[in-house]
């Protein structure tokens, strides 16, 4: 057995190593770009000769792209915030009370997981007008706060939570707030973490939802704000243009690089679990 598996190992480290080549090349690209200068741009090698900030400082000079950014980071940190605090409140009730009907509504929960968002797409937006939301932070916030995901992750490790816990925390008096804050939250901060990281990711990398809802800098996001940059330029001033994908990109990529293995580590925990 050891014999044939050693090839399949290798086989596999082969696959992950291609792999990261094909997604690690074209953001390294991307970077080296960002930092040429407009005579290099078409030269043929990878890595700027003559490193400028001119394509970053240009980018900030021609739209309020630091408006965007702003924004970006704004109501990403309102929406992770929002989505954390509820799906922790969920996951604590469908895993703590065997409430009448618990198991319907945790399946209309997964059921949630499965539809598709281009089929709440227009009655969310048209709720979204009637409330005056348009182009307001309200309208990337608030349509988003609900994460069926979050609340399974959350509900999964909270089922293996020792009773004992939830015991002593009622012999002392705790009520029920104080125990989720002072007993259960310290023991699952690296469930949180990850999930934090994952819901991050997920915010900010948002293009669509933005795109529909969103019309001046009041709301506009960093990646509509790329597109408008390169509806500007028509494409044609590259360097710049890398240079916008750089900084939209660099947050993302940097949280998950730096937290890849607990996040990995939380999703194998959820699926052994019942």
């Amino acid at each position: 057995m050891m014999k044939l598996s050693r090839p399949w190992a290798a086989t596999g480290q082969i696959i992950l190593f291609i792999t990261g080549l094909s997604i690690a090349i074209p953001l390294l690209l991307v970077l080296g770009t960002s930092f040429k200068p407009a005579n290099e741009i078409y030269a043929g090698y990878p890595w700027p000769l003559n490193p400028t900030f001119e394509n970053y400082r240009e980018v900030f000079d021609k739209l309020p792209f630091g408006a965007y950014l702003f924004n970006s980071a704004a109501t990403t940190a309102l929406r992770v915030t929002g989505q954390l605090i509820i799906a922790l409140l969920a996951a604590y009730a469908f895993a703590r009370y065997p409430f009448r009907g618990r198991a319907f509504v945790f399946a209309l929960v997964l059921g949630a997981m499965m539809i598709p968002h281009q089929l709440t797409f227009l009655p969310v937006y048209l709720l979204v007008n009637k409330l005056g939301w348009f182009d307001s932070w309200a309208a990337l916030i608030v349509p988003n706060l609900a994460m069926p995901l979050a609340v399974f992750l959350l509900r999964q490790h909270l089922l293996s939570f020792p009773r004992e816990l939830y015991d002593a925390a009622s012999m002392d008096g705790a009520g029920e707030l104080r125990t989720l804050w002072s007993i259960v939250l310290p023991n699952i901060k690296p469930v949180m973490a990850a999930l934090t990281i994952v819901l991050f990711v997920d915010c900010w990398n948002e293009y669509f939802w933005p795109l529909v809802v969103t019309e001046t800098e009041n709301a506009m996001t960093a990646q509509i704000g790329v597109r408008r940059f390169l509806d500007a330029e028509r494409g044609d001033d590259l360097g710049p243009l890398m240079a916008a994908v750089t900084l939209i990109s660099l947050p993302a990529v940097a949280v998950f690089v730096l937290f890849q293995r607990q996040i990995i580590n939380t999703f194998v925990s959820v699926g052994i679990k019942g």
